[in-house]
């Protein structure tokens, strides 16, 4: 069934106005020209994620990288237009097909809406479109992924294309949830811990249960004190704006250079943290190894800038 048969489906005997909405939001927007269909739906979790795979059928070639998104557009319902992108899970593959991980959300459109679909309805999307999360060959970096929620989706691609490629540098993830019950995925993860040369994950839980042995509370409080060195690293910080905002943030102030620190936000794309916000996440930090400015100046020392004292 396509889009526009669900949706006369739904709204039965509002044909000719759907087909006007349906014009005026592919003429909208253009970029949204490419079609795949739904191959299956799996839940991973009862508070709300699903994975969602596809199959490319516009007839051009699909060519992915990890850490690249595909922007998704639907007309929802009564609704109207909803877009929204969404990072690849699956790694690349030559046979047009990939894999999404969604969180349903109740006030997220988009998201019940692809909930809904079944096997064989199709979607309008753009891409995949985004930076290569790949590193350099010449680079010589440890890398640290970061992520929160479903931003876990591109790091699984990254790692399971570096496992390939034999990549020897020590990988570790760490990945924030609320509940015990968000936990999925770890059969693959575990997988991956094989597959890899060094790779090692950590799950934290902000609300985790009495008896639960691993990291506890949000990112920005539990992975501080493990960072014992914040030189020769590459962060990837994925997920929620203000858990991406906050840690580069604070790893910018700690002397880590911005060319270091990759940022993918969800949402929470305008926060910005106060400075006594971005004050107590530096102090969480147990590394000393670079130079940092700001610490510098709140210790009182001073600020050399071009070879001259402030």
């Amino acid at each position: 069934m396509g889009l526009r048969d669900r949706y006369q489906a739904r709204s039965p005997g509002m044909g000719p106005a759907i087909d006007d909405a349906l014009e005026r939001t592919w003429t909208k927007s253009s970029r949204y020209d490419r079609v795949a269909r739904v191959t299956g739906t799996r839940p991973l979790t009862e508070t709300g994620t699903i994975r969602m795979s596809f199959e490319v059928v516009d007839g051009q070639p699909f060519t992915l990288k990890p850490g690249q998104f595909v922007g998704i557009q639907a007309l929802v319902g009564d609704l109207g237009y909803r877009k929204s992108p969404y990072c690849v899970l699956s790694p690349p593959s030559d046979d047009g097909t990939f894999e999404l991980l969604v969180r349903v959300v109740p006030d997220g459109p988009l998201s019940c809406y692809l909930s809904s679909l079944s096997e064989g309805d199709e979607i309008n999307f753009r891409g995949p479109t985004g930076r290569s999360m790949v590193p350099k060959d010449d680079e010589t970096t440890q890398l640290c992924l970061i992520a929160t929620g479903v931003g876990i989706s591109p790091f699984m691609s990254l790692v399971k294309v570096l496992a390939q490629r034999g990549f020897d540098r020590p990988i570790r993830l760490y990945w924030g949830l609320r509940l015990a019950d968000d936990i999925c995925l770890i059969d693959e993860l575990d997988d991956l811990v094989n597959e890899a040369v060094d790779f090692q994950y950590q799950i934290s839980l902000s609300r985790p249960p009495e008896d639960w042995t691993g990291l506890r509370g949000r990112v920005t409080e539990s992975v501080p004190p493990l960072l014992e060195k914040l030189g020769d690293r590459h962060f990837y910080l994925v997920g929620n704006g203000a858990m991406n905002k906050e840690m580069s943030g604070a790893l910018s102030d700690l002397g880590v250079s911005l060319h270091e620190i990759y940022e993918e936000h969800y949402f929470n794309l305008k926060y910005q943290p106060d400075p006594d916000t971005l004050r107590e996440l530096r102090s969480r930090f147990v590394a000393n190894d670079l130079f940092s400015p700001v610490a510098h100046q709140e210790a009182g020392g001073w600020l050399v800038r071009d070879g001259q004292r402030p």
